[in-house]
């Protein structure tokens, strides 16, 4: 080695020391390569969205200003405006619950050649596994079984229930009110499928719970505030015991690529990711435009 070489050499370790001895983070890592259409198009296959994204301009009783959309409208919408062929719809979202009206629903989910990823129950009201009453339980368990019915009816292949408080008083008896409705999923080829809500102190562990029900576990990697320890470890307990879905959200208080890296590489998961992000005065479209476009560079297809 010259003496120019060495000189050079040591300058720059010299720096490389001196960053970090500063207490600077050392300079982000490189963008990714851009991509390329066939990748593009490989990775859009893995996408869903919520319909709960666009709830604000989806047309219901409950909401006489909500013009812009039909339900029956949301399959093409998204199939033109993102190329996405996979819709999440909330269950609430569907204005009539009977035969022909889930087949003109399925004719249009066909037009655009796109299918139903999962059904969410969050909406329904009224009814909780995590009940105290025995009755609110079983009624519970009665209306899961009927949107199990209507999911198969859709070839919906995940139902997603609301676990409640979980609460340590009645969490033995919420496992097995959640044991009796994934039994019943299962018989009839739908995973029932359960995600994180933020939890009381004292009540029993959501994972847990899903283990002893056998139940399927739908990470949300954007349901643990700002706490990247608990958003890491919770994500690989939850993984084992995923649906096939997942839930992505966007914050500035986390990482995104950091947990996206945990669910792709250290899973292999070639699940589906479904974008929830959207509310209040936020234009629906900007936002899950926003989330596609920041999720597709850090999957694979």
């Amino acid at each position: 080695m010259t003496r120019r070489e060495f000189l050079v050499s040591s300058a720059a370790v010299a720096a490389a020391g001196a960053t970090t001895l500063s207490g600077q983070a050392p300079s982000a890592a490189p963008p990714p390569p851009p991509m390329t259409a066939a990748q593009r198009q490989a990775r859009l296959a893995r996408i869903s969205i919520l319909t709960l994204n666009f709830q604000s301009v989806i047309k219901a009783p409950e909401r006489p200003n909500a013009t812009m959309y039909d339900i029956m409208d949301i399959p093409e919408m998204y199939a033109d405006k993102y190329g996405v062929h996979y819709v999440e719809v909330f269950c609430t979202h569907f204005l009539e619950l009977e035969t022909p009206y889930f087949n003109k629903f399925k004719d249009k989910l066909k037009m655009t050649k796109s299918k139903i990823n999962q059904i969410s129950l969050g909406g329904l009201a009224n009814v909780s596994m995590s009940s105290e009453s025995p009755t609110v339980r079983t009624e519970t368990i009665d209306l899961t079984k009927r949107w199990i019915d209507h999911a198969v009816e859709l070839e919906c292949p995940r139902v997603m229930v609301n676990q409640g408080t979980l609460a340590a008083n009645v969490y033995k008896e919420a496992t097995e009110t959640l044991k009796i409705m994934s039994d019943y999923g299962k018989s009839k080829g739908v995973k029932v499928t359960l995600e994180h809500r933020g939890s009381a102190a004292g009540a029993g562990d959501l994972v847990d719970c899903i283990k002893a029900a056998g139940a399927y576990a739908n990470l949300d990697i954007g349901n643990f505030g700002s706490d990247e320890n608990l958003r890491h470890s919770e994500t690989r307990r939850m993984m084992p015991l995923t649906s096939g879905s997942t839930h992505m959200k966007m914050s500035p208080n986390w990482s995104l690529p950091d947990t996206v890296k945990i669910v792709e590489d250290e899973f292999k998961y070639t699940g589906i990711w479904a974008l929830e992000g959207g509310s209040g005065s936020q234009d629906p479209h900007v936002v899950s435009k926003d989330m596609l476009e920041a999720l597709l560079p850090l999957i694979k297809g």
